[in-house]
C-alpha cells in the first residue's frame, strides 16, 4: 500500500493543515469561540437556539432595542 504524500511549492513534503485546494461547502457556518460563566453560557446557548430555530427577525429587533436603551 503506498501513501501520497502532499508537497509544498519547493517539493518539501507538507505536514498537516488542509489540502491543497480544499473549500468550505456552500452553507456550512463558522465556528466561533466566547468565553465565558457558567451561567452565562446558558443564556448564550438559549439565544443562539433561538437565533439558529427560531425567530431570527425577533432576535435583531431585540437586540437592537436593547443598544437603544444602553
Amino acid at each position: 500500500m503506498s501513501v501520497s504524500i502532499a508537497m509544498n511549492k519547493k517539493g518539501e513534503p507538507r505536514h498537516g493543515g488542509m489540502q491543497k485546494g480544499w473549500r468550505k461547502p456552500e452553507g456550512v457556518r463558522e465556528q466561533h469561540q466566547v468565553r465565558s460563566y457558567p451561567e452565562e453560557w446558558e443564556l448564550i446557548q438559549r439565544f443562539a437556539k433561538l437565533v439558529k430555530h427560531g425567530d431570527k427577525e425577533a432576535c435583531i429587533k431585540f437586540l437592537d432595542e436593547q443598544e437603544q436603551s444602553q
